[in-house]
């Protein structure tokens, strides 16, 4: 996931994490009623005071009482880390304190306050102006309580005349008291929407306008997995000077279109690019051309994060960015937009979110997007320059069935919902078992969509050094051992089809000569359906969550020697139900065991609703049995 929009911070939207602690036992295999989930630690009181003035400058006052329950949040709770956008604001720590279980407050060491540069522990290279506040607490054991007070002023705001203020509420985390309160020119109009807090002031007092709003959770909820982003679905305040995304989006096209001029340098390069490309239509040659300079950008193009001033949303000039090699999502957008239109190709930059959200807020609050990437309307595509191993036209999963904010167009779009053929693996493994157990085998496997980039991510490099590591990760995967070869076709031609061959030698898994039984080892092949098979569904969901629609089939051939008689081998198995299909099938002949499964999975959409939960519960139930099943000899 590439992030990339990165708007002014506001300390008020950081709810600080509080680590979730549960008691379990195992004394009985009974099922027993869930207990209440205990926090260990909990936010008792937190004030955000926000002031807009006549001038346009913002100014928070936050303040944030933690106490600490558990050992086991000591070390997270013993220092709070606050970011903020240095080039468009300040931030200041008026007092920070632990008051000790015996009720001694301490004061926090001036040098215990640190200004640092944001984290690029990633690995993705990162120029930022973003830049955060760490403050250290002193003696901090279970029964302390950490306390600051920050001054936070926006002198320049993310754009022109635009306010926002975006507070999202997990429920995994304990809150006594949270008071947001914001003051402005009765003057100013702003846009409010909220869910499941309580608004408690709405008063005008001098031509000042005073709202405020209260929020309290109790009773914590475990984080569920898969679950789809807080922001769609659990408690929020949003609040935007812009009536509604549209008029964002006007907003945010007018201040990037001088970035995105076709200058002599972009016409030259785009040129270069294409040239000698003609089809038989002009309607294929334009994609083609458009084909081409979307590979160009994809490959030549480092990525490299910046954010530096604008709030980092605002690409930088098409000739920088030609001229200098790298960008970040906004500047990969700028340039592909300038040199399709070099070639008569209408773009439109596509804000987006790379995260686990998928809805759009009433309002502009900049979040959910965090991320850029470039549609053609002439054939309805999107594409996504950053994500070097997307073939054009295909999307990472990440970003299937999501609203988008066309900017150059004006309105609200949408990127395509999964399908099971864009998700496609295909695998063939043939194998001999020796007179002494050992394996001998061959595997093929082509992947189709989204598979492949996954795939060439994966295998990036398996014709280097790493190939030997990348070997034995993939036999430990299935508790394996022994060796073996990785050959690929190139995961830089995104172009053609992508594919993955390998020959290997598995350690006896088996008592040969003699009686036993095993199941089908998956060699070095990728074992989508063995992956599929370590994954045991959660009991229940109670909040939407990511789902995935695919095609996985897998065909094994395995020949025993000849010193050994195959008895037994598992029923074939077919099973459709609802949007789940999968089917199994065994053949024995002459010591020959065919096997061939087929996997297909088609949901609604990227997000399934939590009920949908026990439809893959009640296949995997019958899944785990088929990948479990053995093959008897003597």
């Amino acid at each position: 996931m590439k992030v990339c929009l990165q708007p002014a911070s506001k300390l008020a939207t950081f709810f600080v994490g509080l680590v979730l602690l549960t008691n379990t036992s195992i004394t009985s295999a009974v099922k027993e009623e869930p207990k209440p989930l205990t926090s260990f630690s909990v936010t008792e009181r937190a004030v955000v005071n926000e002031t807009i003035y006549p001038n346009g400058t913002v100014v928070e006052i936050n303040e944030l009482t933690i106490l600490v329950k558990s050992q086991l949040a000591v070390e997270s709770e013993s220092q709070a880390d606050l970011p903020y956008n240095s080039t468009l604001s300040t931030l200041e720590v008026l007092e920070a304190y632990t008051i000790t279980p015996a009720g001694e407050k301490i004061p926090v060491a001036a040098n215990a306050i640190r200004t640092v540069e944001d984290d690029n522990s990633k690995g993705a290279a990162m120029f930022s102006d973003q830049k955060h506040k760490i403050i250290i607490f002193p003696k901090v054991t279970p029964g302390a309580r950490t306390y600051y007070k920050t001054k936070l002023i926006t002198h320049t705001p993310l754009m022109p005349g635009y306010f926002f203020a975006r507070l999202n509420f997990s429920p995994s985390l304990e809150a006594l008291s949270y008071e947001y309160n914001l003051s402005y020119p009765e003057s100013l109009k702003l846009y409010t929407e909220t869910k499941g807090v309580k608004q408690v002031r709405d008063e005008v007092i001098d031509g000042t306008r005073h709202v405020g709003y209260n929020y309290q959770n109790l009773q914590i909820k475990k984080k569920e997995q898969l679950q789809v982003s807080i922001g769609d679905f659990a408690p929020y305040i949003h609040i935007s000077s812009f009536a509604n995304q549209i008029e964002f989006a006007k907003a945010y096209e007018e201040r990037i279109q001088g970035k995105m001029l076709v200058t002599p340098e972009v016409q030259k390069l785009a040129d270069e690019i294409t040239q000698g490309i003609k089809k038989e239509s002009s309607q294929d040659t334009q994609k083609a051309q458009a084909r081409a300079i979307y590979n160009w950008v994809t490959r030549n193009i480092r990525y490299v994060a910046i954010y530096l001033g604008d709030g980092g949303i605002i690409p930088h000039d098409v000739n920088s960015i030609i001229a200098n090699r790298y960008g970040d999502c906004k500047d990969h957008n700028a340039l592909l937009i300038s040199l399709l239109a070099a070639k008569g190709i209408r773009a439109s930059s596509a804000l987006i979110n790379s995260g686990q959200a998928y809805t759009l807020p009433q309002y502009p609050v900049i979040s959910p997007f965090n991320h850029v990437i470039t549609y053609i309307p002439q054939w309805d595509l999107y594409v996504d320059s950053t994500a070097e191993m997307a073939p054009f036209g295909v999307l990472p999963d990440d970003e299937l069935d999501k609203p988008t904010l066309l900017t150059a167009l004006a309105k609200i779009g949408h990127t395509p919902k999964p399908k099971k053929e864009d998700d496609y693996i295909v695998t063939g493994v043939t194998m001999g078992v020796m007179p002494n157990g050992e394996i001998i085998g061959k595997s093929h496997t082509m992947y189709l969509g989204s598979a492949a980039i996954e795939a060439r991510y994966r295998y990036e490099g398996v014709d280097s050094s790493l190939s030997e590591g990348m070997v034995k990760n993939a036999l430990s995967k299935f508790r394996q051992t022994g060796e073996g070869s990785i050959k690929t076709s190139d995961v830089y031609d995104l172009d053609k089809p992508f594919t993955s061959s390998t020959e290997f030698a598995l350690d006896a898994i088996a008592n040969v000569p003699g009686r036993g039984a095993i199941t089908v080892p998956v060699g070095l092949a990728p074992g989508e359906l063995m992956k599929i098979a370590y994954s045991r569904p959660p009991e229940k969901f109670e909040n939407p969550y990511t789902c995935s629609s695919r095609i996985v089939r897998e065909a094994y051939q395995i020949q025993f020697p000849k010193n050994v008689k195959v008895t037994k081998i598992p029923k074939d198995v077919n099973y459709k139900k609802g949007n789940i299909e999968y089917e199994s099938a065994y053949v024995l002949k002459n010591n020959l065991v065919t096997i061939v499964r087929l996997l297909e999975v088609q949901r609604p959409g990227a997000v399934c609703p939590p009920e949908e939960l026990q439809k893959w519960r009640d296949f995997y139930q019958v899944f785990i049995k088929d990948i479990r099943g053995q093959i008897f000899y003597e």
